[in-house]
């Protein structure tokens, strides 16, 4: 019996909510390594097994009102707007103002297989629901409940028997799971089993099972004054009534006297009817707790009859659900209802009058609960290097040098009157020009500098290791957040409108991966007013971080760019007792110039953050050049500029710059203080070869390069997503080729001893070094171990580069048509009867590319369609403005394929454009005329205008089309792309997803596309190198264990 009081002990032992979680999974590994030697009566196995499915049990139940707002239609984006918004919004006309939505059959299909799965889930909550003790008393919420018991008509007999049987139940199924409980029972008078709230524990729920058997009646019911008892135990955060009889007194003086009480305190109101739906009807129970916001269930063990709020709820959303589903199978036979048929009407209405912004794409699960990871301890570059730098680990080389570094020796010669320096015997010593400037005479010792290579080495792979950490996740746009008290400003003006989507999700990605082990937060968003989610900075903790998450998703964008305001919103309330506490950032993510004066705001946040410690960080995210057109911003400037002026200001801040953009970081400080050591390591590294003229003490080669690149060709080998006007610069800069990056490096010239008589020969030379048989012929491997481990990392990091390039390539409008490289362009595209299957999705995607490359990348553009005749949006080439964007993504809504491929008379008529400079032409066939005669007739106008003519086919099978396109995209210099099919995208998604290779992964497919085509060789190519230096790397390994092995003998 002790061993059984000590296990309920210690499952409640602690009650802090911080240190449930640990103190369940030491329970957990208690019971499973314990339960087995605690068993000394058959009663205890029972309340073992109750203890042992508790965990599991709590879990399931879970709140109703929150399992619903999780899984209601709304929620889970089943509403008819949400179906509608899953259309294709369409003009019949150009006269008509109206668009008209229209529906796949794909779309339809897959809504309603949701549709019936949530139906079937609401029907399985109802049945679990109505359950056990569920389906007499209802779902008991709260952690500390109070529970009164109506006496008044507890008689002898089977009904008393099943009320007690029904009660037992409750306290076994629900009760059990609490932390505290306080129990009493009313008639006439209170009888209450303990004086005060008791903690829940196998001895307390069997004290409570008798005192249930030994219930006696009393008449009436004083619920007024069980109320007063309950009451004055404040730490109660649940009140649970059972009724068996009408109250004494009137329901609404009850509920009066509830809400007086419970005034500031938070506790939920639970009550239930058993067996006297003919002395408190249901209707006067539920206004009862709807008056107190709490909860109502009725239950009649004859009938098995019951009412729940819960069910209610779950009723109303079954019906709609089901309703909703009758409208879908009617829009699947193409006979639309009624109520469907004026829904789409308005809402088609809706979209014509509302601003783009409601269109905009979100990413999947962008309004779902926030998903907390806990970071490390974060540090900026600048404190890293303290502990991390080369001075740290003292490898600055003069550091290395002082030892054996000396003055140079000058005396007067008073005969030959003149200074006379002292000489180097037999160059025993270099003179070497130290950091001061003085040249110093250094004796060199080659193992000693040998070794200091190898150390400046691996420490610029750590360097690399930190900067590739630095462009990942979250900190790729906030870069890290390493104080402790953190404000976070968000820009919403005006002119970020069409960037919401992604403001809030950067907002997301910081709250789950960067605040949760902070200390205190708060979020303020700002245009020409100040919003804050807080008045003041609150502790950070889950709950915060997922409501200030739910209040970022309701932010619109207005009005122009108040940073000031903000600024003094920020350090005059929630820092207002800044010189009291230590850590303290304010973190400025904006996409403009500030409508104050950069003078002004620099002041400002001299004279704020001077004498304290507080900084201001500004997250600048480059969203284009501002468009002066109809909406002008309050304040214009560059991205130069802006960039400029920020820098300008968080340098007054002592602050950090981050300045970010969809291809990539543009500049940081964290990063640029990382790049500033590793080049200081590549300076003393070549002051070692060079200034010392050691021959034999070299830095590899590969790293050499990969220091030396510039920071163009860094973006261009390492970042995720590359400007489209350095496709051509990448495709020159990451070959292995030019990265200096290949294998036979590595291998001396042929052996000839392998096959030769001569033993010791053999003996001598071929066993000092490694060797391998390459093509029949037998090769020694003279790197060594370092060496090689040192290129085949180079390599693992050169092939995830050519992934992520390979991933960007495939994603967004690129897909289909490949990359957009000049300035002013013209887009061509097939309507023919033939693209009639295709052309739904060709106008999605052509959206996509007006938004994505055409509005960013684009100066001006045009968009023509053909068939039979001719179809042009603009007479000439247009600027690449929203407005114009706008225009254009209408202008494709109207498209329809019908008639003949008329290519000649597109292509003479897109070459007529003043100042074009590429064409992109994108069919599915052969033209209608000879191909002879267009490409004869492109060569003439390609030596007049220098056009470049880029193809797109949509199919691979025709080979005759195919090659025609491809030799007009070579006669022009141009490219020729063909989309990636499906099957194919599947077979490498593993990889794509990952973004590194793995020795299971398929070979790329044959692409067709000559962007695609060339990079998948150079990355297969890549792949076999990696083996093969693996295979080397094997080799080596053998043989130094041979070496360790005749050593230790």
């Amino acid at each position: 019996e002790k061993k059984c009081q000590h296990c309920s002990m210690d499952r409640n032992t602690d009650r802090d909510p911080q240190k449930q979680e640990n103190q369940k999974t030491m329970n957990d590994l208690a019971q499973t390594s314990q339960d087995g030697l605690l068993v000394t009566h058959v009663n205890q196995t029972q309340d073992l097994l109750q203890l042992q499915g508790r965990e599991t049990q709590t879990s399931a139940l879970e709140d109703s009102e929150d399992w619903l707002a999780l899984h209601s239609l709304k929620f889970e984006k089943l509403t008819l707007a949400d179906l509608i918004s899953q259309g294709t919004v369409e003009l019949e006309d150009r006269n008509n103002a109206v668009p008209k939505v229209h529906f796949t059959t794909q779309t339809i299909h897959h809504f309603k297989s949701r549709l019936s799965d949530t139906i079937e889930l609401y029907q399985q909550r109802m049945r679990w629901l109505t359950e056990n003790s569920k389906k007499a008393f209802g779902l008991i919420k709260g952690s500390r409940v109070g529970l009164l018991i109506d006496s008044s008509q507890v008689s002898s007999g089977s009904q008393t028997e099943e009320f007690q049987n029904d009660l037992t139940g409750l306290i076994d199924e629900q009760l059990s799971l609490k932390e505290k409980l306080h129990v009493l029972s009313f008639g006439v008078t209170t009888n209450p089993l303990w004086p005060d709230p008791m903690e829940v524990s196998t001895s307390t729920l069997q004290e409570l099972k008798l005192w249930v058997k030994t219930l006696q009646p009393e008449g009436s019911s004083n619920l007024l004054q069980a109320l007063k008892k309950v009451f004055a135990h404040k730490e109660l955060n649940s009140l649970v009534i059972i009724l068996r009889s009408c109250p004494d007194q009137p329901s609404e003086f009850l509920s009066d006297f509830i809400q007086q009480s419970t005034l500031g305190r938070s506790i939920f109101i639970h009550v239930t009817t058993y067996k006297c739906d003919d002395h408190v009807p249901s209707a006067v129970l539920k206004n009862l707790t709807d008056a107190l916001g709490g909860y109502y269930h009725c239950y009649s063990p004859e009938s098995e009859l019951y009412t729940s709020r819960d069910v209610v709820e779950l009723q109303v959303e079954t019906h709609k659900a089901q309703g909703l589903l009758s409208q879908v199978q009617a829009l699947c036979h193409n006979n639309p209802c009624e109520e469907l048929s004026c829904m789409i009407k308005e809402i088609s209405i809706e979209i014509a009058k509302g601003p783009f912004t409601s269109l905009l794409p979100k990413p999947p699960k962008h309004e779902a609960p926030l998903t907390i990871k806990f970071p490390d301890l974060d540090k900026t570059s600048a404190e890293w290097l303290k502990i991390n730098g080369l001075k740290a680990k003292k490898l600055s080389l003069y550091q290395v040098l002082a030892p054996n570094a000396f003055n140079p020796v000058e005396e007067f010669v008073p005969i030959l009157q003149k200074t006379v320096a002292a000489t180097i015997h037999e160059k025993a010593m270099v003179q070497f020009e130290w950091h001061d400037g003085t040249v110093k005479n250094i004796h060199v010792d080659p193992p000693v500098l040998f070794e200091y290579q190898k150390q400046l080495g691996k420490a610029v792979q750590i360097y690399e290791n930190r900067l590739q950490w630095l462009s990942l996740t979250s900190r790729r746009i906030w870069g890290t957040i390493c104080q402790r008290r953190v404000v976070i400003l968000l820009d919403v003006s005006v002119t970020n409108s069409m960037y919401i989507i992604h403001i809030q999700h950067s907002l997301r990605l910081l709250l789950e991966e960067q605040l949760s082990n902070k200390d205190y937060f708060n979020i303020i968003a700002f245009g020409s007013t100040i919003e804050s989610w807080r008045p003041e900075m609150v502790a950070v903790s889950h709950d915060n971080l997922q409501r200030a998450w739910r209040w970022a998703l309701g932010l619109q964008c207005q009005g122009s760019r108040n940073v000031l305001g903000a600024l003094r919103k920020a350090i005059e309330v929630d820092f207002k007792d800044k010189n009291k506490h230590e850590s303290q950032g304010i973190y400025l993510f904006t996409g403009g110039i500030p409508d104050q004066d950069v003078h002004i705001l620099s002041a400002y946040v001299a004279e704020a953050c001077g004498g304290c410690d507080l900084q201001l960080n500004v997250c600048l995210f480059y969203v284009g050049e501002p468009q002066m057109d109809t909406t002008p911003p309050a304040c214009y400037a560059s991205r130069t500029d802006t960039a400029t002026a920020y820098k300008e200001i968080t340098q007054a801040a002592r602050g950090r710059f981050h300045w970010f953009g969809e291809t990539g970081i543009y500049e940081s400080d964290d990063i640029n203080a990382i790049v500033s050591e590793i080049e200081k390591a590549l300076n003393y590294s070549q002051k070692v070869c060079l200034g010392l003229r050691l021959k034999h003490v070299q830095f590899l080669p590969w790293l050499l390069q990969q220091s030396t690149l510039n920071q163009k060709d860094m973006l261009l080998c390492s970042q995720n997503h590359v400007p489209s006007y350095f496709v051509l610069q990448w495709t020159a800069t990451c070959r292995l080729k030019r990265l200096k990056l290949e294998l036979s490096k590595c291998l001396g010239p042929n052996c000839r001893y392998q096959k030769s008589v001569r033993g010791p020969a053999l003996a001598e030379h071929c066993t000092l070094f490694p060797s391998i048989e390459i093509n029949g012929v037998v090769r020694h491997i003279q790197w060594t171990l370092w060496e090689m481990e040192t290129y085949i990392t180079c390599m693992e990091k050169v092939t995830r580069c050519y992934v992520q390039r390979l991933h960007w390539l495939l994603s967004g409008s690129r897909r289909l048509f490949g990359t957009i490289l000049e300035r002013n362009v013209c887009i061509l595209l097939d309507t023919s009867g033939s693209m009639g299957p295709h052309l739904q999705w060709i106008k999605t995607e052509l959206v996509l590319l007006i938004w994505e490359q055409l509005r960013k990348h684009c100066a001006r553009f045009n968009l023509l369609s053909f068939a039979e005749d001719l179809q042009l949006w603009q007479d000439t080439l247009v600027e690449s403005t929203e407005a114009a964007c706008h225009k254009a993504m209408q202008w494709v809504a109207h498209l329809q394929a019908q008639g003949s491929t008329s290519v000649l008379a597109a292509l003479t008529k897109a070459f007529s454009f003043q100042d074009v400079q590429g064409l992109y032409l994108l069919t599915d066939g052969k033209p209608d005329t000879s191909c002879s005669l267009i490409l004869n007739t492109v060569q003439s106008f390609q030596k007049e205008r220098g056009v470049k003519v880029h193809t797109i086919s949509l199919t691979s099978t025709d080979r005759t089309a195919t090659e025609f396109l491809r030799e007009l995209a070579s006669l022009s210099g141009g490219r020729y792309h063909c989309p990636v099919s499906d099957k194919a995208l599947s077979g490498i998604q593993g990889l794509l997803t990952r973004g590194f290779i793995k020795e299971r992964d398929p070979k790329l497919p044959l692409f067709e596309g000559d962007d695609l085509r060339l990079l998948a060789e150079e990355f297969t190519r890549a792949r076999n190198l990696l083996k093969q230096a693996q295979v080397f790397r094997s080799q080596l390994l053998k043989k130094n264990n041979m070496k360790s092995k005749v050593t230790s003998c």
